[in-house]
């Protein structure tokens, strides 16, 4: 059985993101930052993002910049699963 990973996303004034249950970091760039939390990627959307602190062990990013978009979309299988479905 799978476990759930609890996670938590604390916006101040658009400008500071902090968030909690972060699997893996997969791209930053000032104006879009991609990670997997709780099995699924979240796609933050920006101006001027940068990372403030980034600790995979502990599950934690936070982010400064512009913040204008935050999405969840499922994580995507690996090519051969998706090949022999």
């Amino acid at each position: 059985m799978d476990e759930k990973i609890n996670h938590k996303i604390v916006c101040e004034n658009f400008n500071n993101l902090t968030i909690t249950g972060v699997e893996k970091a997969d791209n930053a760039t000032p104006t879009h930052f991609s990670c997997v939390v709780a099995g699924k990627t979240m796609n933050i959307f920006g101006k001027d993002l940068s990372v403030k602190k980034l600790d995979i062990t502990e599950g934690i990013v936070e982010l400064n910049g512009n913040i204008e978009e935050i999405k969840y979309s499922l994580a995507k299988p690996k090519l051969l699963k998706r090949l022999f479905k």
